[in-house]
Order: structure tokens, then sequence, then C-alpha cells
């Protein structure tokens, strides 16, 4: 687990301040919305987090899964519901990367919105097809540099992080590969199992059963440390990629307006959670990394994640819609 400085002094300034609202929230059950399918590491982390909360607040908390459109129908509910600490989202990388994908949103993240509490970093790993003449991202590399437009690769769609990943390796490398687009990571996985295309940004708990059966090859990973489970797998800033990095994250968010004591108590709860040995070691085990921070930490790494990803899709010229 990745610890933020404690923020002491912003805790008792709103314990202070807002006593009396935290002590009274919540008095009705609360819903986290996820805005994916039932299913997946979203889904898993809104319900850990939606047990713990409830456990602590002695209030039902439900998960409502409003899957669609680029998680863009459930931010959308969960941006215009009031801002009482009622109604949650389990935001995701879409939030940094759907403003500069889409010409217009229903919904603005960055006024509508409000950090609580950062809980998952999730890194992908580069997973090539056996046939492919390459050992390590070096190797690919260079191969894709001598065969431009002759490496194909997959992705859950088009601006997923799985899409994402792979234009910013190719804008710092320099390379033209091919980009072919699936509905799901089990199918861009088994195109690369078959042959269809030639590698794939995946998550890793898509890519590990065929890492370990042989079928894929893994060349390196996209965080900035290793993963447990891959301990022999490079980074790719340790691959000779100094400067690149992509990740996505989970994290749980809320109505701007919401009152900053119940921010603070979600938070606290949140971080509780994280914390949890069992927890952190179950999803080091999927090659992630929970994180226990303040809602400015957070904020701050929106910040950066987002501007990130803009200059990637910015430079690539990738759009979405031609609204």
């Amino acid at each position: 687990m990745r610890k933020f400085p404690r923020r002491g002094a912003w805790l008792l300034m709103f314990a202070i301040g807002g006593g009396h609202a935290a002590a009274t929230y919540p008095e009705r059950p609360l819903r986290i919305v996820v805005p994916f399918a039932p299913g997946g590491v979203a889904d898993a982390t809104a319900r850990l987090i939606a047990a713990e909360m409830s456990e602590e607040l002695g209030q039902s908390v439900v998960v409502e899964n409003r899957a669609g459109g680029a998680a863009i129908i459930g931010t959308t509910l969960v941006a215009k519901a009031p801002a009482d600490g009622y109604t949650l989202l389990l935001g995701s990388t879409n939030i940094s990367t759907n403003p500069a994908l889409y010409k217009k949103l229903p919904y603005d993240a960055d006024k509508e919105l409000t950090p609580v509490a950062l809980a998952v970093v999730v890194p992908g790993v580069i997973v090539t097809h056996p046939s492919v003449p390459a050992r390590n991202l070096p190797d690919l590399v260079q191969y894709a540099r001598r065969n431009p437009d002759k490496l194909s690769y997959s992705s859950v769609g088009l601006g997923s992080f799985s899409h994402l990943a792979v234009e910013r390796l190719a804008q710092q490398t320099s390379t033209k590969v091919v980009h072919v687009p699936y509905k799901g990571y089990a199918p861009a996985i088994m195109s690369v199992i078959s042959g269809e295309t030639h590698f794939l940004i995946s998550d890793l708990q898509g890519a590990l059963p065929y890492i370990k059966a042989g079928k894929l090859n893994a060349m390196a990973v996209t965080g900035n440390k290793r993963l447990a489970v891959l301990p022999d797998v490079a980074t790719a800033q340790e691959a000779g990629l100094k400067d690149y990095e992509a990740v996505g994250w989970l994290g749980i968010m809320a109505p701007a307006g919401t009152p900053q004591p119940v921010i603070a108590r979600l938070n606290a709860i949140v971080n509780k959670a994280m914390r949890r040995q069992d927890v952190s070691q179950r999803y080091l085990e999927q090659g992630s990394e929970t994180f226990d921070g303040s809602p400015q930490d957070f904020r701050r790494f929106l910040d950066e994640n987002r501007r990130g990803w803009e200059q990637v899709i910015r430079a690539g010229g990738i759009t979405v819609d031609a609204s």
C-alpha cells in the first residue's frame, strides 16, 4: 500500500467546523454507483468499500451498476445527484480521459464531482503472441520501428485504457502500430492468443492465466513497480522508457458541494478498508496497489493523471464522437 502524508490539520479543521453534520450523517441508506456492468475489479472494489461503509456507518450501502457510454451514464447520474453524501460514484480512469475524448459531455467532472478517496491504482502488462520475435520491451520496440504498421494490437475499444496506453507507448517510442478495437477484455485477449493481433496492454487479472500457460509472453508492466506475481518482468521504465507510465485507477467521488465533514468521514472509511492486510494482499495478487490518503491527495493524483492522458489524446488526434 502506498501512503500519502497525513493531513492532521485538515481533519481537525473539519471535525471542529462541521461536527454536527458529521454526527448526524447518515440517517438513511447510501448507494455507490458503478458505471460498469457487474463483475470485474471495479464492481468488486465498490462492493468491498460498500461493506466497510455499511459496517462503519450503521446503514445499508447499495451498489448500483449503471453501465454504458464509457462510464458516462453512471457518472452523470452522480454528478447531478444531491450533494448530501448519500449518492457516491466509483470513479475510474474515464474521469481523466473522457473530457479530452468527447467534445461534449453531460457532466463537468471538475465542477460537479469532488474526490473522496483514491482506492486502487491498476497498471497494465504488455503481452504478445509467442510468434512475435521479441523477448522483452526493447526488442518489441525495435521490431516495431523496423516494421512500421506491421504489428497490430487489440484493445477494449476506442479511447479505452488499453488503447491509450499503447498510444502513449507508440508516441514515446516513435513507432507505428495498427489498432484493432474489440468489445471487452476477453475478445481482445483472445485475439492475441489466436494470432489475429500481435500484442495488447491488458490488466493482469485477465492476462495472467495465459502468461502462466505460455500462450502470451509478458514484455513489461506499465506501472512504476514490478508486480509481485510477475517478479521477473521489468517495468517499462526499467526497460529503458524512463518517462513511460500508464495506470488506471478506481476511487470514490461525490457530488460537488457535499459537506466536508461527510467527505472526511467517508475518506477515513475507504482508507481503513484499503489498509486491511487481506485487502491490500488481494489487490497485489491481482497486480494492483491500494492507496491511503486524503481527498487533496486524490485531487493531485487526478490532476496529474488527467494532464498526462490529455497530452496523449491530443497528440494522437483521438476522438470518440463527432458532435
